[in-house]
């Protein structure tokens, strides 16, 4: 951590970046940290590939989060919630393959393969990203305003599912009281995260719950969101995130999957567990990542062969031998 403390008070200039198809955790994290370095008067650029989602967008300052790539240099990028440039966008990439940055820095509670960054911060045993942020945050002597501790409150919430996954320990909520301490409003998130959706999600959930299928022995349930259900919803992509935790809730369902026709063709997966399996090792093997209960990856192939490359993968998981 010492490092990166050093790092960061002697640039003058940074870009903050996360993963595309941002989640809380992903923006969370990015804006909290961007706010304390303009408090230390830092030059500070956000970038994501991708909108705000809808549910996100009454996060402090997301709008001043730019979605077009500054083509000039900076002495610092931070990656957060994200341990590869592809997956920030293929011009960030670029740039940092042309090392247009001064220092790339990499923080994450997700396990990493190889070293990414020149400094690399990584606690897989922090719920969120935006935890170890936070951590850094202290540790810096940054005081802690209402709007970051609102933005850590919500990377909490979001990565631990409303308190709910196993993830959720004593600790967690000891930072959320704290937090709550420090001007976080609950309510403010929660009602945004879960009670802003717009009418077209659940048309767009009804028809996609036609999709749900129950396999081997009543351990998996998968469900699709094809570009058809889609249009028939008059609903965007987006709005299909979280699906796939309504088949994991099914009583004897083990894993879950949700399989997302994306306009490039490609299929985007989630993947969700209960207790037995982890699925980032099956995420992995297509090229993605995540964590034990909740991972995805993206397959370059049409809806029906991805799933049933995944199928494949998560029978073996479950040791399923004969099928009834």
């Amino acid at each position: 951590m010492n490092k990166i403390i050093k790092a960061l008070k002697a640039a003058k200039s940074f870009l903050i970046v996360s993963h595309y198809h941002p989640d809380g955790d992903a923006l969370g994290s990015a804006l909290a940290l961007g706010l304390a370095l303009k408090s230390s008067k830092k030059e500070v650029i956000i970038f994501n590939r991708d909108p705000v989602p809808f549910n996100l967008k009454f996060l402090p300052f997301s709008k001043t989060i730019t979605n077009v790539l500054p083509k000039r240099s900076f002495d610092c990028a931070v990656m957060l919630d994200c341990a590869q440039p592809k997956r920030v966008a293929t011009e960030f990439a670029q740039a940092v393959d042309a090392k247009k940055f001064g220092k790339l820095i990499c923080i994450d509670h997700h396990l990493l393969d190889q070293k990414v960054g020149d400094i690399d911060w990584i606690d897989p045993k922090a719920a969120s990203t935006g935890c170890v942020v936070y951590d850094l945050l202290k540790k810096m002597k940054i005081k802690i305003t209402p709007e970051i501790a609102n933005l850590v409150y919500c990377t909490l919430t979001v990565d631990t599912g409303s308190f709910r996954y196993s993830n959720t320990t004593a600790s967690v909520f000891k930072l959320a009281a704290e937090l709550l301490s420090k001007g976080a409003d609950p309510w403010l998130v929660a009602r945004n995260l879960e009670e802003t959706n717009p009418l077209a999600r659940y048309r767009l959930l009804g028809v996609s719950l036609r999709s749900l299928h129950v396999d081997f022995n009543g351990q998996y349930a998968s469900m699709d969101v094809a570009q058809a259900m889609l249009k028939e919803a008059n609903a965007d992509e987006g709005l299909s995130d979280e699906f796939a935790n309504f088949p994991r809730s099914i009583a004897g369902v083990e894993v879950s999957a949700l399989f997302r026709e994306m306009n490039d063709g490609k299929i985007k997966v989630s993947l969700r567990s209960k207790t037995r399996v982890d699925v980032s090792k099956i995420a992995k093997r297509f090229g993605g990542g995540g964590h034990e209960h909740a991972a995805g990856c993206v397959i370059a192939s049409d809806l029906a062969s991805a799933k049933k490359q995944i199928a494949a993968e998560v029978k073996e998981k479950l040791k399923i031998k004969h099928q009834k």
